[in-house]
């Protein structure tokens, strides 16, 4: 089967429509990626559908209509990029268009949230199925994470058709506290690459970069504290950074909880916070 075959809108629309047909219940889903840009006319064609879904029954019903329409799992690799997007389930039909359908968390990376989800809009909407695009901002950072060469590309075309690059911050933030990783640094780099490569410079690019390097640090202290490194001045020698630098990291993680501070000896020192 010939995996570089591209489908246009219309044939989407078409495979909703008996999608729809098939469910026996009302279902909802999220669309993302290339299909959701089709949807928005930044696209012509793609090779698949991202699909996401916010509960376990909603995902069951969905993977087993798509099995009573024809589609089934593919034969063989699905090749490496997109094996890395680690979908819940992929399904293709004899046409070679595929579903990749990912529950609640996307290419294990982010999560399906509440300001996600305000922020999509009605793709097609019967009684068995709801089908919602997210917006373009989270499509931008959701293709910031994924680490393809090929999704800068549409990074640099969702930018030019105009974005809020507020909401892209904010999401970022949320989804960085929600999961724990330095999802800033991802969109950083995507962000460098953008301006450099695309010659298209975002407004948000020096903030989310900071806030990188501050995260990444806090990681660093975190680490270190746990291991015995206690003070500022063995902190800011161990690093090689100032020890102003470190005492900026110091008092963020303490005001978030993640640090303690025993003051009792002229040289303060630090452990991390019991969590019971």
């Amino acid at each position: 089967m010939i995996r570089s075959q591209k489908f246009n809108k219309r044939y989407i629309e078409n495979e909703l429509e008996k999608l729809g047909a098939a469910l026996p219940k009302r279902t909802r889903v999220f669309v993302t990626g290339g299909a959701a840009m089709e949807f928005y006319g930044l696209k012509e064609a793609t090779k698949d559908i991202d699909i996401v879904v916010g509960k376990r029954t909603d995902f069951r019903r969905l993977v087993s209509a798509l099995l009573k329409l024809g589609y089934r799992r593919p034969k063989g690799s699905v090749g490496a990029k997109y094996a890395k997007m680690k979908a819940s389930a992929i399904l293709e039909n004899t046409d070679g268009f595929r579903w990749d359908v990912f529950e609640c968390v996307i290419a294990r990376k982010l999560s399906l949230s509440q300001g996600m989800i305000d922020r999509s809009h009605v793709l097609y909407n019967t009684p068995t199925l709801h089908v919602r695009s997210l917006s373009k901002e989270d499509i931008f950072l959701l293709k910031s994470v994924t680490g393809r060469d090929l999704d800068l590309e549409d990074m640099s075309i969702i930018a030019e058709s105009g974005v809020n690059w507020n909401q892209v911050k904010i999401e970022c933030h949320a989804q960085a506290s929600r999961t724990g990783g330095i999802w800033e640094d991802a969109l950083c780099e995507k962000l460098i690459d953008l301006r450099e490569r695309m010659k298209i410079a975002a407004p948000i690019e020096k903030s989310i970069c900071q806030i990188a390097d501050q995260r990444i640090l806090e990681n660093w202290v975190m680490r270190k504290v746990g291991a015995g490194i206690n003070t500022v001045t063995d902190l800011a020698r161990d690093a090689a950074e100032p020890e102003s630098v470190i005492r900026k990291a110091i008092s963020r993680l303490i005001r978030r909880g993640d640090l303690t501070v025993d003051r009792s000896k002229k040289m303060h020192r630090f452990r991390p916070t019991e969590r019971h």
